[in-house]
């Protein structure tokens, strides 16, 4: 059910120290990383489906959607799918984000606010990087279930069984085993959206991106290059057979801005000259190929390298 009232306001901690305040107006009010949420936490430890507000006039319900990292107040993980009734002022955590529900009163002149829907909790800036890998602790990895956020007693898979069995402290660790197993498929594929854009997936599935673009990437190229090219690979297509598109194709692969010049006196030809700067080498025959692969047909070339002048 939809409200036009503000109905609460939601502080949001980011990571880097600033926060947001954003008014709630409307309940449920979904939390996530999917598009269409209504407060969205751009990260990879939130799920697409996240978490949910439901709010009752003085009451506060947060509702675990069976994320894959958990929802946190305090050292709890709250239980999936089971509402945990927030009291205002209350901090709980999603991922590295920490939010807390203030009433509406709380709203201050001047302090700055954004539309209830489709709020996104990042700065307006250039999109996050990709996600760093975290490096394991001294002395070892991080064990199997702190990485995969496994609950330590029991299994949150007796959350789908008759209430009579959830109370099994037995069956509840006899899960543990089923969900250990399932637990990296289920990650998978709640965030198998960052597999589908150049910029978060893991370097092992650029080559599955490449294949369904119809794009060939040399496996010797820097991962940063291979990236680079997926995220452009729309407007290279687009402008391909052009002069700006083999130019901006050479200058992703090799990092040296090409010049192309087509003599009036030879149509249908051109000539790329490449200046690389002192001591950075060129492989020509990369760039060859680049040639062959982005010209148009009937056209011929020449391929000419030197030095910059200093």
């Amino acid at each position: 059910m939809a409200s036009t009232s503000v109905l609460a306001l939601l502080h949001v901690a980011f990571p880097d120290g600033t926060e947001q305040t954003i008014p709630v107006g409307r309940t449920p009010f979904h939390i996530g990383r999917a598009p269409g949420s209504d407060l969205l936490l751009a990260s990879p430890d939130v799920s697409g489906q996240h978490a949910r507000l439901l709010l009752q006039g003085s009451e506060v319900l947060l509702v675990d959607l069976n994320s894959a990292t958990g929802t946190m107040v305090g050292d709890q993980r709250l239980d999936a799918n089971v509402p945990f009734a927030l009291a205002f002022g209350q901090e709980f955590r999603i991922g590295p984000f920490g939010l807390r529900v203030e009433p509406p009163s709380a709203v201050r002149a001047g302090r700055g606010e954004c539309s209830a829907r489709g709020a996104t909790a990042t700065p307006p800036t250039a999109p996050p990087p990709p996600p760093a890998t975290p490096e394991p602790p001294e002395g070892g990895q991080v064990p199997y279930d702190q990485s995969l956020g496994l609950p330590a007693d029991h299994s949150r898979y007796l959350a789908y069984l008759p209430p009579i069995y959830q109370r099994d402290p037995f069956l509840g660790r006899f899960l543990l085993a089923f969900e250990g197993l399932l637990a990296p498929i289920e990650q998978t594929v709640d965030h198998f959206d960052l597999y589908l854009s150049p910029r978060t997936t893991p370097e092992c599935f650029l080559e599955h991106l490449a294949r369904w673009l119809g794009m060939a990437l040399d496996e010797k190229w820097p991962a940063a290059t291979r990236r680079a090219l997926l995220a452009e690979a729309v407007e290279l297509y687009r402008r391909r057979g052009t002069r700006w598109g083999l130019s901006r194709y050479i200058e992703i692969v090799t990092g040296v801005v090409p010049e192309i010049v087509e003599p009036e006196d030879r149509p249908f030809h051109f000539r790329v000259v490449l200046r690389p700067p002192a001591g950075q080498a060129v492989d020509l025959a990369t760039v060859e190929r680049i040639i062959q692969a982005n010209k148009p047909a009937h056209t011929t070339y020449e391929l000419d390298s030197e030095d910059e002048e200093t």
